[in-house]
């Protein structure tokens, strides 16, 4: 999944690809399908990056929204998926006003979280 999502470039992301997969990962889908929306949504995020997701606010809600499912099955995918993207630019990221904004409470929820796993 991530190699196709690699070659595709930020505008056409921004345009067609978060709008098409936006509603897979949501509560209205059994699980299996749920967690593989979460897979095609982290793959693309990890591919636009930062910049990317500057040029489609609505990737930042997905990301936001598998990370504070109230399935705890998901919200691990949210937790191991932003361990990852963290490691690629981990420098840029920190330094971002969006990491004080979204990233840290979000980072602190999953610390506090009622399920040990996560």
């Amino acid at each position: 999944m991530e190699t196709v999502v690699s070659r595709l470039d930020i505008k056409f992301v921004a345009d067609n690809v978060t709008k098409a997969i936006k509603d897979i990962p949501s509560l209205k889908h059994q699980l299996p399908k749920r967690k593989r929306g979460n897979r095609l949504v982290f793959a693309v995020a990890k591919n636009i990056g930062e910049e990317g997701i500057d040029k489609d606010p609505l990737m930042l809600k997905l990301i936001m929204s598998i990370c504070d499912d109230n399935n705890h099955r998901i919200r691990k995918d949210g937790c191991v998926f932003l361990k990852e993207y963290f490691k690629m630019d981990k420098e840029r990221i920190v330094q971002s006003p969006r990491f004080q904004e979204s990233y840290l409470p979000l980072l602190m929820d999953f610390l506090n979280d009622e399920d040990p796993f996560i």
